[in-house]
């Protein structure tokens, strides 16, 4: 499952091709795989059906609301938004594209 999480250069690995899904699932990254913990997220319309619907959303795990994996969370989501952050992993990856281009241009 590809989302990113910071780790493409965005947030979120759909971004970069203009998608806007409407259900939006993450797991590992959100706590950087220190924690079990997934979240999903949902567009707008989606959301609005289940606020006028029942009201609820029907989601759970066995680890849901593990306080210390969403403390975790919390820690990672304020690291991956901070100042700089997806920038310099924008400026890696495009070191590590550069090397890998140089490296294997010859082996398609």
């Amino acid at each position: 499952v590809l989302c990113g999480l910071g780790r493409t250069g965005t947030l979120h690995a759909c971004e970069q091709d203009g998608v806007a899904p409407d259900f939006l699932t993450f797991a590992k990254g959100i706590a950087a795989g220190y924690q079990p913990i997934g979240a999903t997220m949902v567009n707008q319309k989606i959301y609005d059906a289940i606020v006028s619907g029942s009201g609820t959303f029907k989601g759970g795990y066995t680890y849901s609301g593990h306080a210390t994996a969403c403390a975790a969370a919390v820690a990672v989501q304020k690291v991956l938004r901070g100042p700089g952050f997806l920038d310099h992993v924008r400026t890696t990856g495009n070191v590590l594209a550069a090397r890998l281009n140089d490296r294997f241009a010859q082996h398609p």
